[in-house]
């Protein structure tokens, strides 16, 4: 089995463009969580506009104001990850190979076998390892050097690890 080794850097501004990407693949991204909270503002419009007893409508509103905050906290919270994470302060090399992937980062190097990650996911900008829910790895597709490159480290993925489905709402 091939050893696949890709290198390369990642400012806050595309780390959190990744994260994006990632929360979008799986069906909580944020421009859908923002269209389903002008959609359920407009349910509380309408019941107000329409004189429907009850705190209904005030109900839907604050749970609309909950939800927009959460969605902004998600993004305030992974930019403080980001900024306090060493590995993103020079170039990361990640390896992919029979024994499991490696990282080697400011942080040291780290190698973990196959069985500590529970998927991957390609979107179009971005290549994901997927550690658990919270945790995973990306690697921006534009820094393999060619198509095969980026193919032959997606094939000892598919050859450990699930594809994550995409899913949509």
């Amino acid at each position: 089995m091939t050893t696949v080794a890709v290198t390369y850097t990642i400012d806050e501004r595309r780390f959190m463009r990744a994260c994006h990407a990632l929360w979008a693949y799986r069906a909580i991204g944020q421009w859908g969580n923002y269209m389903l909270a002008a959609f359920v503002t407009a349910c509380g419009a309408f019941l107000l506009w329409q004189g429907v007893p009850g705190p209904w409508a005030y109900v839907l509103f604050a749970g609309v104001a909950v939800f927009i905050i959460m969605n902004l906290l998600r993004d305030r919270l992974w930019c403080r990850y980001y900024h306090t994470a060493e590995k993103y302060r020079a170039p990361i090399t990640a390896t992919v190979g029979a024994d499991g992937a490696s990282v080697d980062s400011a942080e040291g190097v780290h190698t973990q076998p196959w069985s500590l990650f529970r998927s991957f996911a390609v979107t179009d900008e971005f290549l994901f390892i997927i550690i658990d829910q919270r945790q995973f790895s990306v690697i921006p597709l534009d820094a393999f050097e060619n198509q095969t490159q980026a193919a032959a480290f997606e094939a000892v993925l598919v050859d450990h690890l699930k594809r994550l489905p995409r899913r949509r709402l």
